[in-house]
C-alpha cells in the first residue's frame, strides 16, 4: 500500500475513534432554531414548570415596576390554566427556582435574599415554612438553593453552593434528616423512577477548559458517573440544568451554543452521547422543562435589559411556539 494513501486510511481511522470517544455535539446548522417563530405577547414570564397533570404549568413573572421599586412585583409565582388560558397569582414574590410536588400540593422555593434560604409552600401559597436558616429544621445551613421534590414527595434535593462542607444534598419533605450525598455537587435533580440522581460536578481541580460536567449517581449518590467531557465549561453555568425526560431515553440542557457565549438548549441521550443542540436565539435559553408525556419541552428565553419570555417546543421537530402568543388584531 502507497505510504500517502496508508497514512490517510491510518488518519481516517483515528479521526473517527477521537470523535467517538469525545461524544461530540451534532452539527445544528439544520435545525428549525427559535428565530422565526410566532411573536410572543409582551407579558413577563419565566422559569416555568409543569404540574403532574400537564394541564398547568407555574411560571416567574415580573410587573412592570414604572417608578415603583415594590419588591413584591418582582419575581411573583403564577399559573397558567392550560385549557382555559387563565392566569393566576400565587405568590407575590420573591420567589425563585420553585419546584412542584407530583400531588400538585407543595412548592418548595428558595428566597432572594442573601444568604439564600430553603422555604415550601401549599400550591395555593398557603402554609410558608422555612426549611434552612432560622427559625428552621436547620438553623444554621445557609447558601440552600435549587431543590427538587422526589418523586414520591418524601424528600427534598437540593444544593448548599457556598461555604463549608457543601455540596448536593438531601432532607426529609420537613426539613429534618439533612446530609450531603455528594461533596460539591449542584443543580441535581431526579429520574422520574427516583432511584438515581443527575447533577453537576467539577471535572477536575485545576482551572480548565472542561471544569464542569454532567454526572449521575443512586438517590443516595453512590456510584457516581461521568456522561459528558465537553469544551468549554470554565466557568460556573456554562453547563446547567440538566434534566432527564419521562422515558429516562433523553437529558436536556443548557450549554453555551454555537456563538460561544449565550447559553442555548440542548438534548443527548441517557448516555451521554448524541449531544445535540435544538435552540438557538436571541439573548439566552434556561430551565428546560420536559412535559409529563416527554413530547414538548418547555424553556425561557431571556434577552438582558429586554424580555422574559416562556416557550413550548416540540421534541421531535424542534418547533417553538410562544405559551403567550401576540394577540391577533
Amino acid at each position: 500500500m502507497p505510504v500517502t494513501l496508508l497514512t490517510n486510511w491510518l488518519l481516517i481511522i483515528l479521526l473517527n475513534v477521537f470523535a467517538i470517544g469525545c461524544k461530540s455535539i451534532t452539527d445544528s446548522t439544520n435545525l428549525n432554531v427559535d428565530r422565526d417563530i410566532p411573536p410572543s405577547e409582551a407579558f413577563d414570564a419565566s422559569y416555568g414548570f409543569w404540574e403532574a397533570d400537564g394541564k398547568t404549568i407555574y411560571f416567574s413573572h415580573s410587573e412592570d415596576l414604572g417608578s415603583d421599586p415594590d419588591p413584591g412585583k418582582l419575581d411573583q409565582l403564577w399559573k397558567l390554566n392550560l385549557n382555559t388560558g387563565r392566569r393566576q397569582m400565587i405568590h407575590p414574590g420573591r420567589i425563585l427556582n420553585a419546584d412542584i410536588s407530583s400531588d400538585g400540593q407543595w412548592i418548595v422555593f428558595h428566597s432572594f435574599s442573601l444568604p439564600q434560604y430553603l422555604y415550601k409552600m401549599r400550591s395555593d401559597g398557603s402554609e410558608l415554612q422555612r426549611l434552612s436558616g432560622p427559625e428552621s429544621p436547620n438553623p444554621n445551613l445557609e447558601h440552600t438553593g435549587l431543590a427538587r421534590w422526589s418523586p414520591d414527595g418524601k424528600r427534598i434535593l437540593f444544593s448548599i453552593y457556598a461555604g463549608k462542607p457543601r455540596g448536593t444534598a438531601l432532607m426529609d419533605s420537613s426539613g429534618s434528616n439533612t446530609q450531603i450525598i455528594i461533596p460539591y455537587g449542584i443543580d441535581a435533580k431526579w429520574f422520574p423512577d427516583g432511584t438515581k440522581i443527575i447533577y453537576l460536578n467539577w471535572d477536575t481541580t485545576q482551572v480548565s477548559n472542561k471544569q464542569q460536567q454532567i454526572y449521575v449517581a443512586n438517590a443516595d449518590g453512590t456510584n457516581q458517573e461521568k456522561l459528558t467531557d465537553l469544551t468549554h465549561s470554565r466557568y460556573m453555568g456554562d453547563i446547567a440544568e440538566p434534566i432527564v425526560s419521562p422515558d429516562e431515553k433523553s437529558i436536556a440542557f443548557t450549554h453555551l451554543g454555537s456563538n460561544g457565549y449565550d447559553k442555548e438548549i440542548f438534548i443527548m441521550k441517557i448516555d451521554g452521547n448524541g449531544i445535540e443542540q435544538i435552540t438557538e436565539g436571541p439573548g439566552y435559553a434556561t430551565r428546560p422543562e420536559w412535559s409529563p408525556d416527554g413530547n414538548t419541552l418547555l424553556f425561557s428565553r431571556i434577552i438582558p435589559n429586554v424580555s422574559k419570555r416562556l416557550y413550548f417546543l416540540d421534541v421531535v421537530s424542534h418547533q417553538v411556539t410562544p405559551v403567550f402568543p401576540k394577540p391577533q388584531n
